[in-house]
């Protein structure tokens, strides 16, 4: 379960976005608490819940922008309207909300149940509720009522990390490192650090005493042979990202199979060598032990095998292209950046002279990003390769499959006209 504050906003426009959810019969209005003298009329419109909220919000005229806007949401169908209501209302609460006039609205029109939370930043009193490191509280908080506890969850971790064979320290780092954490080094400890909080400590000595030479010889001869047929059939072309290179062939690997390519650079220059994190068998290789990274890069996909290997898309289908945008927008809007989102999703995008294509490696799914966002969502994820050229060999940003959320396309900013019909009784 994730949960994404989206940006603040004047005017309360989160109100018109999820009634119209609600008339259009993809939304259901969960709860109203807090809006005094409104609860007691048969008839509520939006307009009314909107100039509550801006009436309360008016008592401090240096917050211009006073709408909280919050997604919570599920994978799948994991949990029903109601458990999403009850853990809504008790984050509301611990984020300090839990007397704002607010409405809750379940959607059920993507791939993943979730819900919207809609209130006002300004208390009756006039004081702003704090935004104090608000993003990662959030998450802490979700946490908390989930009873997910960060540090027993770092314990874990770190307790699977060395139960990995790795033959240095800087093997053992990148294990944890592919989880999110950051770890950093004092006093013969290492700190390991996740949603900006320290969440727990290793003796470096702990580490050392599992360092071993002894590889595990059968999983290379495996992995080798996978290379080699993998290889063949997925381009194996590099793209510099956020993060750091990857290719299209290194995203069917992470997701098929659980290994993981992590490329080693310096600066712009191109990659000197990887490290193979087999996350499945609990291994951690050099490159060069499973292919020298030059003859890897130096495989092309045949003509036959592209053959055998057409893109496919979902011609025609709007639920299709639906589901895609959604999740698309999720890795572009509810992560720290979008190499972060689209490995979350299971995603990759290749970038080529036609501009930008969505890959689903599970699903054999190819779609130009074109027909899943608009112009300025587009130019947003141009954006984020910045001024890198675009190649014709199809090079890839990818992902792990976690199947995370998603929301449509005014969650995201996209403004919608609202729709001229009567509105059902909201209350």
């Amino acid at each position: 379960m994730i949960v994404h504050i989206l940006p603040p906003a004047d005017g309360f426009p989160a109100v018109s976005y999820n009634t119209d959810k609600v008339d259009t019969n993809k939304g259901e209005l969960m709860k109203v608490a807090n809006f005094g003298a409104l609860q007691g009329l048969m008839n509520v419109r939006p307009e009314d819940y909107k100039n509550h909220l801006a009436m309360v919000s008016a008592t401090n005229k240096h917050v211009k922008r006073p709408q909280f806007h919050v997604v919570i949401s599920a994978e799948g169908r994991t949990y029903d309207k109601y458990q999403l209501t009850a853990i809504a209302e008790e984050w509301l609460a611990q984020m300090g909300y839990e007397k704002q006039p607010y409405l809750i609205i379940f959607h059920k029109d993507t791939a993943n149940n979730h819900i919207h939370l809609v209130t006002a930043r300004i208390d009756h009193t006039g004081k702003k509720i704090s935004d104090r490191f608000e993003k990662i509280r959030a998450v802490e908080t979700l946490n908390r009522v989930l009873g997910i506890d960060a540090r027993h969850s770092a314990k874990s971790d770190i307790e699977n990390a060395l139960a990995f064979r790795f033959a240095t320290e800087a093997q053992f780092r990148m294990i944890l490192e592919s989880k999110g954490y950051i770890l950093r080094e004092r006093d013969r400890l290492y700190e390991v650090i996740k949603f900006g909080k320290l969440q727990e400590t290793i003796g470096s000595i702990l580490i050392i005493d599992r360092l071993t030479k002894d590889a595990d010889q059968q999983r290379k001869i495996q992995l080798k042979a996978w290379f080699h047929k993998y290889a063949a059939v997925h381009n194996t072309a590099l793209e510099k990202g956020r993060k750091g290179y990857q290719s299209e062939f290194a995203a069917i690997m992470k997701v098929k199979f659980g290994v993981e390519l992590i490329f080693h650079a310096s600066g712009d220059k191109l990659p000197y060598g990887y490290s193979v994190i087999d996350h499945s068998g609990k291994n951690v290789f050099k490159g060069g032990e499973i292919m020298p990274l030059k003859e890897l890069l130096a495989i092309r996909v045949s003509e036959s095998a592209a053959k055998e290997n057409p893109r496919v898309r979902y011609e025609n289908n709007g639920n299709q292209l639906n589901y895609y945008a959604s999740l698309l927008k999720a890795a572009m809007y509810n992560y720290p950046d979008l190499t972060q989102g689209l490995q979350h999703q299971g995603l990759v995008i290749i970038k080529d002279e036609n501009g930008f294509t969505l890959h689903d490696p599970a699903g054999g799914i190819f779609i130009n990003t074109s027909e899943l966002l608009n112009e300025n969502q587009q130019q947003a994820m141009a954006n984020h390769f910045g001024s890198e050229h675009l190649q014709r060999n199809h090079p890839a940003i990818p992902g792990i499959n976690l199947a995370s959320d998603v929301d449509d396309d005014a969650v995201l900013g996209m403004k919608r006209r609202r729709k001229k019909k009567a509105r059902t009784n909201l209350r």
